[in-house]
Formats: C-alpha cells, sequence, structure tokens
C-alpha cells in the first residue's frame, strides 16, 4: 500500500492515540514527530538534523507521521495523500494535557515521546496550547490552501475521530 497520511492539530489534541490506531488498522509505518524532535530531558534536536530525518521519512513510499510543526508541514504535504486535521477545541485541548499530566505522574509510557522526557507542568506550553486556535489555525489554513489537491478531514471532536476509525 503506497499511502503516505498526515495528521496535524493542536497538542493534546488527540492527535497521537489516532495516530497510533490508524497504524493499526492500516499497517502503515508511523513517525511521531515529537520523537525526532526531542530528545532526552525535552532537548530540542538539530533543526538541520531534525529536517534531514524528515525528509528521509517523507521520501518513502508509505508512511502515517504524526505531528504539527509547521516550519517543515510543506515538506510532508508535498508528499500527503490525505491530512487528518484535529480542529478541536481549546477546552478540549487543555483538558488533555491536565490527562497527560496525571498519566505522567502514574509513569504512563508514551510512545510517541522520546524517553527521558518526563512530563511536567509548564507554563509555556500552556499557553501554546490556550493560543493554538488564535495563533496556528490561520497559518495552517495558509499552507493548506497551496495544496488543494490533498483531501484534508477534519476532526471537531476526539469522538469524531473514533466514528471514522471504527469504520475502517
Amino acid at each position: 500500500m503506497k499511502t503516505r497520511l498526515m495528521v496535524i492539530g493542536c497538542s493534546c489534541s488527540g492527535k497521537s492515540t489516532f495516530s497510533r490506531r490508524l497504524a493499526e488498522i492500516t499497517g502503515l509505518p508511523l513517525t511521531h514527530l515529537d520523537r525526532l524532535y526531542w530528545k532526552s530531558g525535552w532537548i530540542e534536536e538539530d533543526k538541520q538534523f531534525f529536517r534531514a530525518k524528515q525528509k528521509d521519512i517523507v521520501l518513502q513510499e508509505a508512511w502515517i507521521i504524526d505531528g504539527n510543526f509547521s516550519s517543515t508541514m510543506e515538506m510532508r504535504l508535498e508528499r500527503a495523500q490525505i491530512v487528518y486535521r484535529f480542529k478541536i477545541g481549546t477546552l478540549a485541548c487543555l483538558q488533555g494535557y491536565a490527562k497527560r499530566l496525571i498519566q505522567g505522574k502514574l509513569k504512563v509510557e508514551r510512545m510517541d515521546i522520546t524517553e527521558g522526557c518526563e512530563q511536567k507542568f509548564d507554563w509555556d506550553f500552556l499557553k501554546f496550547i490556550a493560543g493554538f486556535s488564535r495563533n496556528q489555525e490561520k497559518q495552517t489554513d495558509e499552507i493548506l490552501r497551496k495544496y488543494p489537491d490533498i483531501k484534508v478531514i477534519t476532526f471537531h471532536s476526539r469522538k469524531q475521530a473514533e466514528r471514522y476509525l471504527s469504520r475502517l
């Protein structure tokens, strides 16, 4: 199967959970961009290395790539066939962040992030989530307009995404 799928949206919106389930259903290889970007201890990867690793993945025939990272979105869009976009409300994403913090305290393992990146409260991350729809959605709309031939499937709730997966 030569299918290339992107999953984008705000942090804590449900992208990674959706991506994992989509990979299980389709058998496509899954890459979480957070695993490429963050080194242990929340240290950022070199930007050029991050781009190069992503380009290697994008050039493959089949993939699911989970992550927003608007700075490299067009690289993925040049080869993507379908974009799953999570446009979930800010409150739902903040609730997702609270759930993630609780799971971090309970030491729930996350496959979408590099080992050694312990989940902890971060004001800057909270502000990023709170401002995402205001600051990032317009930029994403503008980027997607450049690729009118790509099918975009938008989810406005996690339940909507779950129903979609249950029909696959």
